[in-house]
């Protein structure tokens, strides 16, 4: 359990984090991994992190309605089965390179979002259990994938409440796989769900602030402040990819 100190620090980026996921629809994960390997342990942040994401993403998902449902249940047809699987492996995994391959996509979806929307590749329902097994691996070890899905959840026509609303779904369907297997292998404890739960409560208001800000933001400025959280968090993996 966190000392005082370590409760101040993770319940500031609690907040933070989830302003930021409010708001991009991603992000949180990414600033909270760093704080929480750095307060508890790298080993107990995937299994904490997994209790405070899923109640994070039910946050954004209750502060708004549009979700596309035929997209939700093609993405986890996907993502379901492949989180559990990379789960299994997750114990004994070195994630340096794979926190390198993910930054180099990061950095690289920016302009891969913008080829998408030339409609040189046009992203259908029937793509989206493939993306959700590719995730769903990535998403075992690093446990926030939200910037890997925005390219392709963008090209598919998903804006704002839609896009977010959406995609928190779907990470909440890889968050309970995820957490199933982590009980399995005994690698999710009373402590670290408490933990997760106190965590995750103080995202209601941080995703309550986010959606105010969403509210008053056009296509073009949303746009262009995913991409820059991308591109930035995408050199955030490459340069420390631990």
């Amino acid at each position: 359990m966190p000392d005082p100190l370590g409760w101040l620090i993770l319940g500031g980026g609690a907040l933070v984090a989830s302003i930021v996921g409010g708001v991009a629809g991603f992000g949180a994960g990414i600033i909270m991994l760093p704080l929480m390997a750095w307060v508890a342990g790298v080993r107990a942040a995937v299994p904490v992190l997994t209790v405070t994401m899923l109640v994070g993403n039910l946050s954004r998902i209750w502060c708004r309605g549009e979700i596309d449902r035929a997209v939700v249940i093609r993405f986890a047809l996907g993502a379901v089965p492949a989180t559990a699987l990379g789960t299994a492996v997750y114990a004994g995994t070195s994630s340096e390179g794979l926190g390198r391959i993910v930054g180099a996509f990061l950095v690289l979806s920016v302009p891969l979002r913008r080829i998408l929307a030339w409609n040189v590749f046009q992203m259908r329902l029937r793509h989206f259990p493939v993306l959700g097994a590719v995730v769903g691996l990535v998403s075992a070890l690093v446990v926030t994938t939200g910037p890997i899905n925005t390219p392709f959840f963008l090209a598919y026509g998903l804006r704002r409440s839609a896009y977010i609303g959406t995609e928190s779904v779907c990470a909440m369907a890889m968050h309970l796989a995820r957490g199933a297997a982590l009980a399995r292998y005994r690698l999710m404890t009373w402590e670290t769900v408490a933990v997760g739960l106190v965590l995750g409560g103080m995202m209601f208001a941080g995703a309550w602030l986010g959606r105010r800000l969403l509210d008053r933001m056009s296509d073009r400025i949303f746009l262009a402040v995913i991409e820059v959280l991308v591109a930035a968090m995408g050199l955030q993996f490459l340069l420390f990819p631990r």
